[in-house]
């Protein structure tokens, strides 16, 4: 039973965040390479792929290798989960996901490389202004 808890309170963690809760309701609308979400959220890319680590180990998304692209999902073996449910129940409806999904749909229309070149360029910006 405690383990039980545990399980729970772990993935409660990783979701408490929201740069993780706009990377799964993002992933709510499908599967996405990490520079598109790193494009869509605006954000740094160590902090996407922190927040794609925790959501990871904590099951909520699988990961995929093509090429040299990682792709993102949501993970189906979570799909049916109430917590799952929830989370996006409320986190989907919320001005600024809508944002993001649009936003998302404009990026899916763009070459991945594309996408990851100029997010690898902007990496190399933040580098060189720290």
């Amino acid at each position: 039973m405690e383990s039980e808890f545990r399980s729970l309170a772990e993935r409660l963690k990783a979701v408490a965040h929201p740069i993780r809760l706009r990377v799964l309701a993002l992933l709510g609308s499908g599967e996405l390479c990490v520079c598109q979400i790193v494009e869509v959220l605006q954000a740094p890319q160590s902090s996407v792929s922190e927040s794609l680590r925790e959501l990871r180990r904590a099951g909520f998304i699988t990961e995929r290798k093509e090429g040299r692209w990682v792709f993102v999902s949501a993970a189906q073996e979570l799909a049916g989960s109430a917590l799952l449910r929830a989370l996006l129940a409320e986190a989907m409806p919320l001005a600024e996901a809508e944002r993001d999904r649009a936003r998302a749909d404009e990026v899916r229309r763009l070459a991945i490389p594309v996408v990851c070149g100029k997010v690898q360029q902007q990496s190399v910006g933040e580098v060189a202004h720290a």
